[in-house]
């Protein structure tokens, strides 16, 4: 079963309203497009005070965040992180 990009928008905007109050969801990406990580995405998030997170993280099959890096600045501090971690189709193993 494939898991689309809105249910697990879905999933993390609850697992934040729960655990980590005051983050708004702005973007999930896959992590990678390597079948074996099909479950795992990267979330980018802006707190209320004005700072942005990105957790390089997210677990569908487990509903866990983790690898956080808070205190960004911007949206685009947020793209340069998940560009960092991410595992792009060109990847040789």
């Amino acid at each position: 079963m494939k898991t689309g990009l809105l249910e697990v928008m879905e999933q993390v905007t609850l697992y934040l309203k729960e655990y980590l109050p005051g983050y708004t969801v702005l973007k999930v990406r896959k992590k990678s497009y390597h079948p074996d990580d099909s479950h795992l995405y990267m979330v980018a998030a802006e707190k209320d005070d004005g700072t942005y997170a990105v957790w390089t993280c997210w677990n569908q099959k487990l509903k866990s965040l983790n690898h956080g890096h808070y205190g960004l600045q911007s949206k685009e501090d947020c793209e340069k992180v998940m560009d960092e971690f991410y595992y792009g189709r060109d990847l040789v193993l």
